[in-house]
């Protein structure tokens, strides 16, 4: 199954916004923690997957 940069770029928004309503809500330090470790990995993909999504757009452009 092909998922294009756009898809996994939504994915992930959705699941940052899951996570940052998660952490708001009472949890343990260990949980907390956990959460935060997660939204720290999300960011990090965010980003991987915008500067591919940039980069794709620039090449299609290019190519135009």
């Amino acid at each position: 199954m092909d998922v294009t940069v756009r898809e996994h770029l939504r994915k992930l928004e959705q699941r940052l916004q899951l996570l940052s309503q998660e952490i708001m809500e009472n949890r343990t330090r260990d949980e907390r923690n956990k959460l935060e470790a997660e939204i720290r990995a999300v960011n990090l993909a965010i980003t991987h997957y915008r500067t591919a999504l940039e980069l794709e757009e620039g090449l299609q452009t290019g190519i135009r």
